[in-house]
């Protein structure tokens, strides 16, 4: 498997789980704690994958940076969150997300949802 992902993720935890998980698949991941400079790192990606609850900005907000640049309007953006209730994922599902994967993290689910987006090169 090969593609770029973007994780953005402000958990130590859930970034080192995500990390290993798409390196040892054969994906090269860029990481951001916080979103800080999200546009550039994604301009070249398959997929990011966006945790909602972030310190200085929500994953929703972000993603609206994403959509309207010309670089990454096109990117898959999975929303990976622990707001697991159907109205959650529906209200992400409404705000643009791809996808929503949600935590605690199925590495499995996580590999797949990954492969997909990333267009067969995976």
């Amino acid at each position: 498997m090969s593609g770029k992902v973007v994780i953005v993720e402000d958990n130590p935890m859930n970034m080192k789980l995500l990390d290993q998980a798409l390196s040892i698949a054969g994906y090269t991941t860029l990481k951001s704690l916080d979103g800080e400079n999200l546009v550039d790192l994604a301009a070249d990606a398959q997929v990011v994958l966006m945790d909602i609850q972030l310190p200085k900005r929500s994953g929703v907000d972000l993603l609206k940076d994403l959509r309207q640049d010309p670089r990454t309007n096109a990117v898959p953006v999975l929303a990976v969150t622990a707001f697991a209730d159907p109205e959650s994922v529906n209200g992400f599902l409404s705000e643009g997300f791809n996808q929503v994967i949600t935590k605690p993290i199925s590495v499995r689910k996580l590999l797949d949802e990954v492969e997909r987006y990333c267009g067969g090169q995976a």
